[in-house]
């Protein structure tokens, strides 16, 4: 038991802390507000006009807007610029994926590897929560739905305008900005730091993979109706750096998806209109943005209804089986992401609280 440091494991998985809420150093309210426009304009165009195929597509981009909450103006561009471009190439990777009619295998290697270099990318130049999650989770969606090679191009086209889109609001507020020039961080010294494979990045970022890569051959072997959720749900939990906030992390996410799959079961199950479908989604992005510094479970009960009601745009299924199949591969993929983390926890891996 030595291996899996059995004192420092017992007081990670004390509860202390699951519930609790925490402060905050800033007013949330206003980079809520901004990653909820930017990240639902191009998603609400798309679907109003007609276009629900490109729904996750233009979400996927849109999502650059709830990276770099609280960095300076100048700092924020770049990392969002970076970040925009880096869900586009995801979208286009897994449209491909998904144009090519790859095997599950592929297709799950394909999600760790870029599970991987997104933690180990977003760790090295610190870009903060959600770290590298929103990349697995583009590229992840993108490649079990079913495509063509034409509609690879359009789908990367709506993701890069999401993008930029959210890029454009995330960065509206430097107009009437006082605080001045600001220069912003050097990453070519943080990322060629982490390419070595004694940093604790590169540690951290195998481990990604190999959850990720473990998640998604265990979904495949049990046949799962959504292995891609399993997948989503291990990088989740093991987007931390310290095992105690792992552990925080995957009992939230599981009982916070428990609690969300119940509410989703029941929107879903009022066949609500799609501009009333919509405005739940942006509404539950909303609630998200507004929690998930404070408790991620708490975000969860936002995410879990905002992820199957886009779902819906795009296939519609017994609500009671959508929202019991996000469950079980939630609770799967939380699972096998904290073995993963439990595994050397010394290796780029903090047990101190964070």
């Amino acid at each position: 038991m030595n291996f899996w440091h059995r004192h420092r494991l017992g007081d990670a998985l004390t509860p202390a802390g699951w519930w609790r809420l925490r402060p905050l150093a800033v007013p949330a309210a206003p980079t809520a507000l901004r990653a909820m426009v930017g990240a639902n304009i191009v998603l609400a165009v798309v679907v109003l006009a007609g276009h629900a195929e490109w729904a996750p597509a233009a979400a996927f981009g849109g999502m650059t807007a709830v990276h770099a909450r609280f960095e300076p103006h100048a700092i924020r561009a770049r990392l969002l610029a970076w970040i925009g471009a880096g869900l586009t190439l995801c979208v286009a990777l897994g449209s491909a994926a998904g144009a090519a009619r790859w095997g599950p295998l592929p297709v799950v290697i394909l999600v760790a590897l870029v599970a991987a270099v997104a933690k180990l990318l977003t760790d090295a130049v610190d870009a903060g929560p959600p770290g590298g999650l929103m990349f697995v989770f583009a590229v992840a969606t993108m490649s079990v739905l079913p495509g063509t090679w034409t509609g690879v191009a359009a789908q990367t086209g709506v993701a890069a305008l999401g993008a930029a889109v959210a890029w454009a609001t995330g960065l509206a507020g430097w107009l009437f900005s006082r605080s001045g020039h600001q220069k912003p961080t050097a990453w070519r010294a943080g990322v060629r730091a982490a390419l070595r494979r004694s940093s604790h990045e590169f540690g951290r970022a195998a481990k990604v993979g190999l959850g990720v890569f473990a998640a998604g051959l265990a979904a495949q072997l049990l046949h799962l109706g959504h292995p891609y959720w399993t997948m989503i749900a291990a990088a989740a939990v093991l987007q931390s750096t310290h095992l105690r906030h792992t552990v925080h992390r995957t009992v939230q996410r599981v009982l916070g998806t428990l609690a969300g799959a119940v509410i989703a079961a029941l929107l879903l199950a009022a066949a609500l209109p799609l501009p009333v479908k919509l405005a739940c989604v942006v509404i539950a992005l909303l609630g998200a943005e507004l929690t998930v510094i404070r408790n991620y479970a708490l975000a969860m009960l936002f995410v879990t209804p905002l992820t199957l009601l886009l779902g819906s745009l795009l296939a519609q299924g017994s609500a009671f089986g959508t929202a019991s199949d996000r469950v079980l591969d939630t609770a799967l993929g939380a699972v096998i992401g904290l073995v993963a983390a439990l595994v050397r926890p010394g290796r780029g891996y903090h047990t101190a609280a964070a």
